[in-house]
């Protein structure tokens, strides 16, 4: 393994060459898989956990009584006790805060950019900041239907920070701004899921159940991570297309897990014939299963060596090589002469193309004139049908109104007739009163 010490740079000629071999396999890079922990998040502005105004000093003066490592902070075994409970969501609270103000670092643009060149196979990251979200990567493992997504940027291994689930029917929420209030005094808000369940049961009157309490989403020690198989299935199929390189950034490689994924990948990186393996951190890996694993080590801050890497990458031109030999003078008249030809049956075929549009046109005009013409006949003669049977139906309406009206008189004048008469009698002076009004 060649160390190369960025602060060493421009002062060692060695270590510039090794540096510039390093940067030639990230040019050459087809396959990359990156592999990131909490180095490459130092700049972001997220404060250290143990400076003096680190994270741990301001849960330690809520919680004085109550001592914790680093690591139990993490330890799924903290949730058996309610004083180291209550001191990691208050942990948990300040933690989101400084997540939330916290940028992309030059690192993480430079993750992106491999993305973005398609030299990015898969980025596994320990950490839970999500600031590669920040950056439109995307780190849902599974889509809608539950499926397992391939196209997935980042794989995140222990879980989100801005994402809060159930303890007991696991539903999923947001980090809201009421949720971290709880969290930092050191209380877990109840599941809205789970209350509303058991507020419906109690309204018809049966029996509580238990609800659950909102935690964050994030995988701690001991604890297994919800969503490992389908980790699994999405490193076996990296692992599977022959990846070039196995880029490790801003990490000690102390979590067993990830161990195993990086010797397991590294394996396939170097059975490729140009595979290189690169670890990128402030201090180098301890133990004897890590010899001859990497290929290079260099030794400094994550975004420095990113920032030199991106900007080679950037800057190089892509050099187009000729297919065929360059022409005689006689081959190129002869094609100069076939491209005029060309260009002249074009413009003929172009002008008859002309022709025959403009008399289309005019025989489309044509056709919509007798069209416009026929539709007029038609129009007229429905007109004139119609005024003849207005007329008609106004004769019609006369008569059946002037016999209605001679009937009435009849009626009339036999009403006038004595009582006398019979109904025989009024019947035949009513008759010939009509048979006397016929035109």
């Amino acid at each position: 393994m060649l160390t190369i010490d960025l602060s060493q740079q421009s002062q060692d000629i060695l270590s510039d060459r090794h540096l510039q071999k390093v940067t030639d396999v990230m040019l050459k890079a087809k396959k990359t898989i990156v592999v990131t922990g909490a180095g490459i998040s130092c700049s972001s502005g997220i404060p250290d956990f143990r400076s003096a105004d680190g994270l741990y000093n301001l849960v330690k003066k809520q919680y004085p009584d109550t001592v914790l490592k680093g690591k139990d902070l993490f330890d799924a075994n903290l949730f058996r006790d309610c004083k180291t409970t209550a001191v990691f969501y208050t942990f948990i609270s300040e933690l989101h805060a400084q997540t939330l103000k916290a940028k992309p670092t030059p690192t993480h643009h430079f993750i992106k950019m491999l993305s973005e060149r398609g030299k990015l196979l898969r980025c596994y990251t320990q950490n839970i900041d999500c600031l590669e979200e920040e950056l439109g990567m995307d780190t849902s493992l599974v889509c809608d239907k539950g499926k397992v997504k391939k196209d997935v940027n980042v794989v995140q291994l222990h879980g989100s920070l801005r994402r809060l689930k159930c303890t007991l029917c696991s539903e999923p929420y947001g980090f809201q701004t009421d949720y971290q209030k709880v969290f930092k005094e050191g209380d877990a808000p109840g599941c809205p899921k789970c209350e509303l369940y058991d507020g419906i049961r109690v309204a018809q009157g049966k029996r509580k159940v238990a609800t659950g309490t909102l935690r964050p989403d994030i995988v701690l020690y001991n604890e297994n991570h919800p969503f490992g198989d389908a980790i699994g299935k999405i490193q076996s199929s990296d692992l599977s297309r022959s990846p070039d390189v196995l880029l490790v950034m801003g990490t000690s490689l102390k979590v067993h897990g990830l161990r195993l994924l990086v010797r397991k990948a590294a394996k396939i990186v170097h059975g490729n014939k140009k595979g290189c393996v690169i670890l990128v951190n402030k201090t180098p890996v301890v133990g004897k299963e890590w010899a001859g694993v990497f290929d290079y080590f260099v030794e400094g801050e994550t975004d420095g060596w990113c920032s030199i890497v991106e900007n080679a990458i950037r800057q190089v031109k892509v050099q187009t090589k000729l297919l065929f030999k360059p022409l005689t003078p006689a081959q190129a008249d002869a094609q100069a002469h076939m491209a005029k030809a060309t260009t002249e049956e074009t413009a003929a075929g172009e002008k008859e193309t002309e022709k025959e549009k403009e008399k289309g046109v005019a025989k489309e005009k044509s056709v919509l004139k007798k069209m416009s013409e026929k539709k007029t006949v038609e129009k007229r003669a429905g007109e004139k049908k119609t005024a003849v049977t207005k007329r008609t139906l106004t004769r019609s309406t006369a008569v059946a109104e002037k016999t209605v009206v001679k009937r009435k008189r009849v009626q009339d004048k036999e009403n006038q007739l004595p009582l006398a008469f019979t109904k025989k009698q009024k019947a035949t002076t009513a008759t010939r009163a009509l048979a006397a009004m016929k035109i």
